[in-house]
């Protein structure tokens, strides 16, 4: 377990006197979080391997190869759109509570 993920999971521990709705959207981020990070890796190894191979495939395989890697892309840019929304959204829950 990374140093990050383990701190993480220690403060989420530490959230158990926020309200639910608070304590979903930080686990709902968490979740996002590693979702992104293994499509991360995805990218990551699709690309190397694009390119090791890239002078041996056909026009019509280089074409599938990066359309396949720019899907993966999108989805880490919509998982990280929708981590930006909750995180908004829990800002103005808590900003909501503070000025009461």
């Amino acid at each position: 377990m990374s140093g990050s993920t383990f701190y993480l999971e220690q403060y989420l521990d530490s959230l158990e006197d926020l309200p639910t709705e608070l304590k979903s959207n930080f686990s709902n981020m968490h979740e996002l979080d590693k979702r992104i990070r293994e499509t991360q890796v995805q990218i990551d190894s699709h690309s190397n391997e694009y390119l090791r191979k890239v002078r041996e495939l056909s026009p019509s395989k280089r074409k599938t190869e990066t359309e396949r890697i720019q899907k993966m892309f999108k989805k880490a840019k919509e998982m990280s759109d929708d981590k930006v929304k909750i995180a908004y959204q829990t800002y103005e829950l808590v900003d909501k509570h503070i000025r009461k």
